[in-house]
Order: C-alpha cells, then structure tokens, then sequence
C-alpha cells in the first residue's frame, strides 16, 4: 500500500508531514524498470528500513573516475596574478567563497615580492593563480622565476590562459606547472584544480618533488560531461564511409553536432555556407585532399578563415604532421581515432571558443561586421560563470561599464603611435574582459581586431575603432537597461 499513488500512512489534513504521496511509488517504478524489487521493513516506534536490489554490470577499471583529495581549501592562502581587473574580481569572490584567503596582485614583479613577504612571515602562499597573457611579465616567465627561487618555490602554480596554443601544457609542466586551464573557466573546474594542486603536498604541507602530470580541465571531468552543454558544431571531411560512422559515433556519444564529407571540395563549400566551430579533416582524400582543402579554407575571408582545423592522419613520422601544420591545421590527431584521443583534441580547441560566435559562412559581410548578427549581452552565460550570484554580476558589470571607456581609449592611442604589438595586447584584453560579462558581440569583435593586430595590419585595426566603440555602446545599454538581472 506505501508504494501506491498519492497514499500516506497519514491522509489527515491535520497531518504533520507533508507531500504528495508520489515519492515511493515513483521510486518502485524506477526499480521494477531496471529489473529490481524495493520492499520496506517496518517496526512500530522503533523506526523502517526502505530496501531495494539491483542487478548491474561492474564498470570498466578504466572508466573509473578518481575521487578528488580531501585536501581542504579552508584558511589556504592563494594569491591571483592578472591584469584584467575583472578576471581578479571573480577570482576573488570564488575563492573567497570557499574559504580561501585570496591575495591579488596585476603584474609578475608584485607577485614576486608578496610571495617573498609571505614567506619571510611565516605565513607562505601556498597555491599561486596566474593569468598567462600579461605585459612586461607574462605568466609563463613569472612561473620560471618562481620556481627558481628556493624562497618561493614550494609555491604550486595554476596557469590561466585564453589562448591554449599547441603543446602549451607539456611545456608549463616542464617548468614546474601544477595545473594549466583555459579561460574562461567553471567554477567547480577550478575548484578541482586547486585540490588536485594542494594535493602535491604531504600531510606536514611539504611540496612532494615527485613529478606528476600537469592537472588540465579534462583530469576533473568525466569524459561525457566534457562537452556537456556545448551547442558547438563540427565537420568531419572523411572519405572512407567506416571511419566516417565511427568517428561520428563518437561525436554523437560527446553530445556534438556534426556533419559529414567525402573530400576536401565538399568541405569547402560546407564550411563558406555552413556556420562550424571547428573541423576534423582527413589528409588523404580524393578530388582534394585535407592539405589543400586547409590552404584554401585559410584564404577565405577572416571570420570563417580562423577556424581550427584538425588533421587526422595515419601517418606518424614527423614530416607528415609538419606538412599539416605548414598547410594551417592547429593540431592533428592519430588514426584510426578513439574516444580518449578525440576527446582531447576537442578539449583543447573547442573551450577557446565557446564563448565566442559560430564561425558565420561566406556572404557579402566584410570581415569587419564579423559580430554584426551576435548577441549583444549574454546574460545568462554571465550569471552561470557568477554562480547565479546577481549581486556579483551587478558590481562586475558597473566596473566593466566604468572600465571600458579608458580601454578603448588606449587602443586608440596604441593606433595613433602606430604601436601593434600594444594594439594586439589591448584586443586581447578587451576580448577577454567583454567574455567574461557576456558581450559576445563585442569579444568578437576585439578578437577579430586582435587576428589583424597580430597580422601587422594596422590600417584594417583602425578602421575598426568606431566600430567597437559602438558595440561598446550597445551592451552598455543592454546592461543598464536589464538592471534586474531576471
């Protein structure tokens, strides 16, 4: 009687427990679909024991995912290193509300001598947080020097970066790099990180010299929650009609959209008239093959031009994977593929543009209204990487509006000393500044003007300062007109 609808020991409407009567039955259901018994064992005034039974299969061992340490975040000391103001005011707020006891600092010299301040008080920064793209000392640099010094060295390093360049990670292990993220990030991807990084310490707080792998965003993800969320989508060029199954098996079980190719003409056209976050491209395919269907994609206009295209290649000698990098593939992967191997390729090429446009197919647009048909303020992106906290996201927004206006007039003064490399940094920051809140129109924008800065073409660069300074103006409004965050 207990496991049927809508029935409580206690149907009064006087009753002190509450509910619908829906709980057990529900869960007798579930049980019985899967093969099972659920039954209760009940004993006046001494209490009920619910049980149910199951048959299942035993997992895999690989499959099995490692329980993260149960090193604490209470009371530890972390210091956060970037120069984009808002970036350290989320760092801060996210730490803080796990219990840490965050430091930040804009530059690598500051870094250095808090570290040293700390550590001469006896009261060190054991976990450093450090944004890879900085003037004058990037991220990269800082780390080296850190690990240099036999003052600070114990200190464990997450490296933050936008970019996520080729073989980026096996080289900041090299330098003694516990963990290495793309931005932006997840809360809880963080949170992860930073216990798998204390993790290298012994129970007395001693770094363990040991040497470990690099901790990236894929150690504490299960690989289907990987892409869980990610409306990217992706082209597969392959000829073979097997391979071409399998690896679109293997995309559907991510959770991915894809569509698939025969040859390098067919993807040629897909890609000037199909909007795509990245392509898996075969090297050898009839008609066209992978190499030159990548030369030309890389001749098309900016906006579909800078998609990141990948090789899969049988051939593993070194020659052959130089050539695909040569013709502008980002990366390559082995064949025949697997679910590790995919998996890995497209966490380290998709994250860098989740929050940025699908690439838009050819039209009549010229390369400067690349953001033209982009939201303008994703909010609800903005409050998920803010936790939901509306307050937060309200005081990151009034200094971003407050900030911007001086960004953008350094980058006009970087055009008018005909300075690049300053036109290139500023893009930069601007970019990542306007993802973080959720102005995926103008990110697209400063990214677009970042690919021309470091193009060397300062002409196409200026001819997009009243452009940006209008998507500027236009997500301010949409910012100050949605004060209520609903």
């Amino acid at each position: 009687m207990l496991f049927d609808k809508f029935t409580q020991l206690d149907a009064s409407t006087t009753r002190q427990y509450g509910g619908t009567g829906l709980g057990l039955a529900i869960s007798k259901q579930l049980v019985e679909m899967m093969g099972g018994q659920i039954g209760v064992v009940s004993e006046k005034g001494r209490g009920s024991e619910f049980w149910f039974t199951l048959h299942l299969k035993s997992q895999p061992l690989e499959n099995k995912i490692e329980s993260l340490p149960l090193e604490d975040l209470k009371g530890v000391q972390v210091l956060i290193v970037d120069d984009n103001a808002t970036n350290r005011e989320i760092l801060i707020t996210q730490t803080t509300q796990w219990g840490m006891r965050p430091k930040s600092v804009a530059d690598g010299p500051s870094a250095i001598k808090l570290l040293k301040k700390a550590a001469k008080e006896k009261d060190p920064i054991r976990v450093a947080v450090l944004d890879m793209q900085m003037p004058g000392m990037d991220g990269e640099m800082l780390g080296r020097v850190i690990k240099a010094d036999s003052q600070i060295s114990s200190t464990s390093l997450i490296m933050m970066t936008s970019l996520g360049t080729l073989g980026e990670a096996k080289r900041f292990a090299e330098i003694g790099v516990a963990a290495y993220l793309t931005k932006p990030t997840r809360h809880h991807e963080l949170k992860s990180v930073l216990l798998l990084a204390l993790s290298e310490r012994d129970s007395n707080g001693t770094l363990i010299t040991e040497k470990r792998p690099i901790v990236t965003r894929h150690s504490v993800r299960k690989p289907n929650e990987q892409f869980s969320g990610n409306n990217a989508r992706i082209l597969l060029a392959e000829d073979n009609i097997t391979n071409q199954q399998v690896a679109l098996g293997i995309l559907k079980k991510f959770g991915l959209q894809a569509s698939g190719v025969f040859n390098g003409i067919e993807a040629l056209q897909m890609v000037k008239t199909q909007a795509f976050n990245l392509v898996l491209m075969d090297v050898q395919m009839p008609e066209m093959d992978g190499l030159e269907a990548t030369r030309r994609i890389r001749r098309l206009p900016s906006f579909v031009r800078d998609i990141p295209i990948i090789a899969m290649t049988a051939h593993a000698m070194q020659g052959d994977k130089e050539k695909c990098l040569q013709a502008g593939m980002n990366d390559y992967i082995s064949k025949p593929v697997t679910p590790k191997g995919l998996s890995e390729v497209l966490g380290k090429w998709l994250p860098s543009i989740q929050t940025e446009a699908m690439y838009e197919p050819v039209s009549d647009q010229k390369p400067g209204n690349v953001s033209q048909d982009l939201e303008i303020w994703d909010i609800r992106g903005m409050l998920e990487r803010m936790m939901g906290d509306k307050d937060l996201a309200k005081m990151i927004v009034e200094g971003f509006i407050g900030d911007m206006p001086k960004q953008i007039q350094s980058m006009k003064n970087y055009v008018e000393n005909k300075d690049i490399v300053g036109c290139e940094r500023q893009a930069h920051t601007i970019k990542g500044a306007s993802a973080n809140v959720g102005g995926r129109a103008l990110s697209a924008l400063a990214s677009e003007m970042e690919i021309l800065a470091k193009n060397g073409d300062i002409v196409g660069f200026e001819s997009l300062l009243i452009e940006i300074e209008k998507k500027f103006e236009q997500l301010k409004i949409a910012m100050e007109t949605t004060a209520d965050f609903n």
